[in-house]
């Protein structure tokens, strides 16, 4: 059994980070602080399968492991990711139990041999999607599931509040029949993480994720407000 795989079933914190740039070097230097998983976000960054590969292959060096995100659930897709060297497939836009198993098949298929090493992590990111979490959790062969927050808050009509009162009450009830149908919740930390990393794991989230972009600009702020204080 893998090492994440490992901590999910001792019930630890897994922490991935979205390095947020298509950049091996990044990912190597912060797989050296930490943190577990890279997150290659393929939906929305400009990565090819090359360079998935390089990403790849600098977390194996960091020794870390690699995530990757289709743009599409499409097989064909999914398999070229595994063939660069991830170690698992993080699946967006999953509304029901037969989606999620169907995403299963798709990585037994893509890696005949050592799929159950491989980590399968569910994107949920509707009110209607967490209405079935019960059938996706209930669903082999998935590891996580994932509440895309600011997904939720936006089909609640809260565009850009992912701590609404409402989107925070959904999240709860979200995170808690996930944990009640035995598999591992995921959210984002965001940017308040004195609050935001407490609350979410006394609320059962074992799988926490972050943005390399909230880690500079959180540094960035603080050196030059420091630099304000002293009249620079």
């Amino acid at each position: 059994m893998n090492k994440i795989k490992q901590k999910l079933a001792a019930g630890q914190v897994v922490t991935m980070f979205n390095p947020d740039f298509a950049s091996p070097r990044l990912v190597e230097y912060l797989g050296g602080f930490g943190l577990d998983v890279v997150w290659i976000d393929a939906e929305r960054m400009s990565y090819d399968f090359e360079r998935i590969e390089e990403m790849t292959r600098a977390a194996r060096l960091a020794g870390i492991a690699a995530v990757a995100r289709p743009w599409l659930n499409d097989a064909g897709l999914i398999t070229r990711y595994f063939d660069c060297g991830v170690d698992g497939i993080m699946v967006p836009h999953v509304e029901d139990g037969a989606t999620a198993r169907r995403m299963v098949d798709i990585v037994r298929y893509a890696r005949p041999r050592d799929h159950a090493e491989k980590i399968v992590i569910i994107m949920v990111e509707t009110p209607a999607a967490i209405e079935r979490i019960a059938e996706i959790a209930a669903v082999p062969g998935v590891d996580v599931i994932n509440i895309g927050v600011n997904d939720v808050a936006l089909a609640l009509g809260f565009p850009g509040q992912p701590e609404h009162p409402q989107v925070t009450a959904l999240l709860e009830t979200a995170i808690a029949r996930v944990v009640k149908g035995g598999k591992t919740a995921g959210l984002n930390v965001l940017t308040n993480w004195e609050e935001r990393m407490p609350w979410l794991i006394s609320k059962g989230v074992r799988w926490l994720n972050v943005r390399t972009i909230n880690i500079i600009a959180r540094g960035a702020r603080q050196y030059t407000d420091l630099l304000k204080r002293h009249g620079a």
